[in-house]
C-alpha cells in the first residue's frame, strides 16, 4: 500500500515544521561562539539535585556557621575645595596648578590622586603611631583595611558629585574607631596645611623659573617688531598699505599718460622724417650746411661758373684753352666747397652720401621743418627716460605690495605674542607678590564640616550565612551535575546535539512505544501519524537541501550498535517507496545482518553472494517487500570474511552501478563505525551517507570522533538523524513498522531494528 500523506500534509509535522527544522539545520552548521545553553539544559534536567544540594548546604551553613560580633562603624566628613569660583580664583595653589594660566575649568582637584596620597602608608604611619599609645596592637594593615576615605556623590552620580571627602572605619572597638577618627581628622587638616605651604613654595618656584623666559621673549618681540618697523617703515601697518597702494595707482597714471604723450610724439616724427626725408642727425647737418657763408658764396661761385661753361660749350668745345680754364676754375671751387662742408659736418661727414640732400640747399620752410623735427626726437628721448623711471618705481612697489600682507601679518603676530607675553609677565609678578603675601599668613585650607561619629552596624550575619550556605550549595550542585552528565557522555536532547557537531540535522525521529492492536484507533493513530511524518520530512530535506546533485545511493551509518539505523533505513525505504519512488534497501551489515527478519524474507542469498561471485546478476536475488509496491530488499545472504572484505573493491562498485540503474534509490544498512570500517569502505562508492544518533543513548566522544574520522576521509556525510528510539532488552516496546499497523491492522509483533 502507498501512503498518500506527506510532511507538509501531516496534522503535527506542517509544512512550517519543514522550514523550522530547515533553520535549525543552517543554525547547526554555523553556530560558534561561547553558549550557557548547554549548562541551562543541565540545569533544568538536574535541577532537582542541585536544588537538594543547595537545600543540604543551606541548612548545614545555618546550624554550624557561628554568628559574628556585633561590628561598629565611624565616619566624619570634610570640605577640601573652596565651594564658589571666586574662592577658587583666588586659592594660592591655584597658579602652581594651573601653570601660572588660572582658569575655572583647569585647577579642579586631582581626586583620584589626592585619596591615593590620604591613604598611603606615608599618611597613615602617623596616625598608627598615636593609636598605638593607647591600643598598642594596632597597626598599618588593620588601619589600611578597614579605613575608607572616598568622595561623597548624591543619588544623581552625574551632576550631585560634592567637594566633600567622607571618611569611614569599621570595627568592633567603638572606642578604637572614634580614636582613629579623631587622629585620621587632625593628621589629614595638618596634611592640607603641609600641602598649602608645598604649594606656596612651588608656585613661587615656578614663578622665578619662569620670569627669566617670559622677559627673554618680550624683549625678543619688540626686537622683532622694531626691526619691522625700520625695514618697512610700519609705524601703521594699515596706513602704510594705504599709502603703498596708492602710490602704485599714481604711478599707474602718470606711466599711461607718459605712454600717451610718447605716442602722439612718435607720430608727428614719423610725419616730419617723411616729409624730410632725412633723420634728426641728417636734418642738423643739413641746416649746419645752408647756414655757413663760405660754403654759401662757393655755392654762388660754382653756379657762375656752371652758367659760363654752359654757354661757352655752346661755341668750344672742351679741349679749348677757354673751355680748359673754366673747367680748371669749377674743379678749384669744388674742391673748396668739399673743404668747407668737410670743415661744417666735422666728424659726421663721413656719414653724408654725396648724393643725399643734406647737401642739397634747405629752404627756410625745410629749416623749419628740421627744427620742428630735432625738437620732437628731443622730446621722445626725454619722455622714454620718464617712462623707463616710472616703470622701474613701479615695478619695486608692486615687489613691496607682493610681500606686504606677509609683513603685516608678521607685524600683527608679534604685537599679539608681546601682549600675550606681556599679560603673562605682568599677572606672574601679581602672582608672586600674593604668594609673598599668603606665605606670612596661617590659614587651614581643608575643614572638618562633620564631626567624627560611631554608630552600630547592622547585624547580617543571618543573611550572610543563607547567601554563603545557598551560593556554595548551589556551585556545588551545578558542578556535581555537570560532572555526571561528563561521565554519562551521552546526547540528552536534540539541542546537545546541536552544539556538539557541526554536521545539518536532517530528521528528528520522534520515540514510538509499541501499543495493543485495540487501542490502535485514537492518540495512537495520532502518534504513529506524527512518528512517519517525520520521515517524510527527512525524506523532504535530503531531497531538496541536496537538488542540485540528486542522490541516488545513499548508506545509514551509526556510530554504535542500538542507534536504530536499521529502523531508520527501513522506514526512510518505505516512505520514499510509498511517495512513489522506486526504492531498493541493501543490507550491507554482512557481519550480523537483521534486515531480513524485520522484513520476513529468506536470506539464503543476497549482497555477499554477489561479492563472492561476479557471474550471478543482482536482479536474481532481490526480492519484493509486502511493505510497499515499490520497495524492494536485498538481504545480506550469508556472512563470509571473504565478501567483508570486497565491501571496497570494484566488485562493490559494479554493483552500485547496476542498481543504480534499476533503481531512483538505493539505500544501504550497515554495521556501526566505532568498531567496524566496513561503511567507511563502502560509502566510497555512494552518494553520501546519513548518520544516526540516538537521543539519550549514543556516546557523544564516540560520535564526535566517528564524524571526525569521516571528515578526515572526505567522505559525503550528508547531515544527521536525531533517533530517539533507543535500545529495549523486550520486544514490548518495539517501534512499529507503518505496513504492520496502517495496512494489515494485525497483533503480529516484529523484531526489534538495531
Amino acid at each position: 500500500m502507498q501512503r498518500d500523506t506527506v510532511a507538509i500534509d501531516s496534522d503535527d509535522l506542517k509544512g512550517s515544521q519543514f522550514a523550522d527544522e530547515t533553520e535549525e539545520l543552517t543554525a547547526s552548521s554555523t553556530g560558534g561562539g561561547l553558549s550557557l545553553g548547554p549548562v541551562l539544559r543541565t540545569v533544568q534536567r538536574k535541577i532537582i539535585l542541585i536544588a537538594g544540594v543547595a537545600g543540604i548546604a543551606t541548612i548545614a551553613a545555618n546550624r554550624f556557621i557561628e554568628d559574628p560580633p556585633p561590628t561598629y562603624v565611624g565616619n566624619f566628613q570634610m570640605l577640601v575645595e573652596p565651594v564658589t569660583s571666586t574662592d577658587k580664583l583666588t586659592d594660592p595653589l591655584t597658579l602652581n596648578r594651573t601653570q601660572g594660566n588660572p582658569n575655572d575649568n583647569l585647577f579642579n582637584l586631582d581626586y583620584p590622586t589626592q585619596l591615593e596620597i590620604l591613604q598611603s602608608p606615608e599618611v597613615l604611619d602617623e596616625i598608627v603611631a598615636k593609636v598605638q599609645t593607647q591600643y598598642p596592637d594596632f597597626n598599618l594593615k588593620k588601619i589600611q583595611k578597614n579605613l575608607v576615605v572616598e568622595r561623597l556623590i548624591g543619588e544623581n552620580r552625574r551632576f550631585d558629585i560634592t567637594k566633600i571627602l567622607e571618611i569611614k572605619y569599621e570595627g568592633l572597638d567603638p572606642g578604637l574607631i572614634e580614636l582613629v577618627l579623631q587622629e585620621t581628622a587632625e593628621r589629614y587638616l595638618t596634611y592640607s596645611v603641609e600641602e598649602r605651604s608645598s604649594g606656596l613654595r612651588e608656585g613661587i618656584k615656578y614663578i622665578d623659573t619662569q620670569l627669566p623666559d617670559l622677559e627673554k621673549r618680550v624683549n625678543s618681540y619688540q626686537n622683532q617688531l622694531q626691526n619691522l618697523q625700520q625695514d618697512y617703515q610700519l609705524f601703521n601697518p594699515q596706513t602704510r598699505g594705504e599709502e603703498l597702494y596708492e602710490q602704485i595707482r599714481q604711478l599707474e597714471a602718470q606711466r599711461n599718460e607718459t605712454q600717451r604723450q610718447l605716442q602722439e610724439l612718435t607720430t608727428q616724427y614719423n610725419n616730419l622724417q617723411a616729409k624730410l626725408n632725412l633723420t634728426p642727425d641728417e636734418a642738423i647737418a643739413a641746416s649746419s650746411l645752408s647756414e655757413a657763408p663760405n660754403r654759401t658764396q662757393l655755392l654762388a661761385s660754382l653756379a657762375g661758373i656752371e652758367n659760363e661753361i654752359a654757354k661757352q660749350s655752346a661755341v668750344y668745345n672742351n679741349n679749348t684753352p677757354e673751355m680748359q680754364l673754366l673747367l680748371q676754375q669749377r674743379a678749384n671751387i669744388q674742391q673748396l666747397l668739399d673743404q668747407e662742408t668737410q670743415r661744417v659736418l666735422g666728424e659726421n661727414s663721413s656719414t653724408i652720401s654725396p648724393s643725399s640732400s643734406v647737401l642739397g640747399f634747405q629752404s627756410s620752410i625745410r629749416q623749419q621743418l628740421i627744427g620742428q623735427l630735432v625738437e620732437v626726437s628731443n622730446q621722445i628721448q626725454m619722455l622714454e627716460v620718464r617712462l623707463a623711471g616710472l616703470e622701474q618705481s613701479q615695478s619695486q612697489l608692486e615687489q613691496q605690495a607682493v610681500v606686504f600682507p606677509s609683513i603685516s601679518r608678521r607685524y600683527a603676530e608679534l604685537q599679539q605674542q608681546l601682549e600675550l607675553a606681556n599679560g603673562n609677565l605682568r599677572r606672574l609678578l601679581e602672582q608672586r607678590e600674593r604668594l609673598l603675601l599668603d606665605t606670612a599668613q596661617d590659614n587651614v585650607p581643608w575643614e572638618v564640616i562633620s564631626q567624627p561619629q560611631v554608630t552600630e552596624g547592622e547585624s547580617d550575619g543571618g543573611s550572610k550565612k543563607l547567601i554563603m550556605g545557598l551560593g556554595g550549595g548551589l556551585a556545588v550542585g551545578l558542578a556535581l551535575a555537570l560532572l555526571i552528565e561528563k561521565l554519562h557522555n551521552i546526547f540528552y536532547s536534540i539541542d546537545d546535539l546541536k552544539d556538539a557537531i557541526k554536521q545539518p540535522i536532517l530528521g528528528i525521529i520522534p520515540r514510538q512505544k509499541r501499543q495493543s492492536t485495540l487501542s490502535l484507533f485514537g492518540s495512537s493513530q495520532q502518534k504513529l501519524s506524527q512518528f512517519m511524518d517525520a520521515f517524510d520530512a527527512l525524506y523532504a530535506n535530503i531531497r531538496f537541501l541536496y537538488g542540485d546533485s540528486p542522490i541516488r545511493s545513499l548508506a545509514v551509518c551509526s556510530a554504535e550498535s542500538g542507534d536504530g539505523k536499521s529502523m531508520v533505513a527501513l522506514h526512510l525505504a518505505q516512505t520514499i517507496a510509498s511517495m512513489g519512488q522506486k526504492v531498493l534497501i541493501v543490507d550491507a551489515n554482512l557481519r550480523h545482518p537483521q534486515l531480513h527478519q524485520s522484513l520476513g524474507l529468506p536470506n539464503q542469498k543476497g549482497l555477499s553472494n554477489l561479492l563472492t561471485d561476479s557471474r550471478i546478476a543482482p536482479s536474481i536475488l532481490i526480492q519484493q517487500s509486502a511493505m510497499a509496491d515499490n520497495l524492494f530488499a536485498l538481504t545480506a545472504g550469508v556472512p563470509t570474511a571473504a565478501a567483508i572484505k570486497l565491501l571496497g573493491s570494484a566488485q562493490m562498485r559494479h554493483i552500485v552501478d547496476e542498481l543504480q540503474k534499476t533503481f531512483d534509490l538505493v539505500i544501504y544498512d550497515t554495521p556501526q563505525l566505532k568498531d567496524y570500517t566496513d561503511a567507511t569502505f563502502l560509502t566510497g562508492h555512494l552518494d553520501g551517507l546519513i548518520m544516526v544518533v540516538g537521543i539519550a543513548k549514543t556516546h557523544q566522544s564516540v560520535t564526535e570522533n566517528v564524524l571526525a574520522q569521516l571528515n578526515k576521509f572526505h567522505l559525503p556525510c550528508l547531515g544527521v538523524v536525531a533517533n530517539h528510539t533507543q535500545r529495549y532488552s523486550d520486544r514490548k516496546n518495539a517501534p512499529y513498522l507503518a505496513q504492520t499497523i496502517s495496512v494489515q491492522n494485525t497483533t503480529e509483533e516484529m523484531e526489534p531494528l538495531i
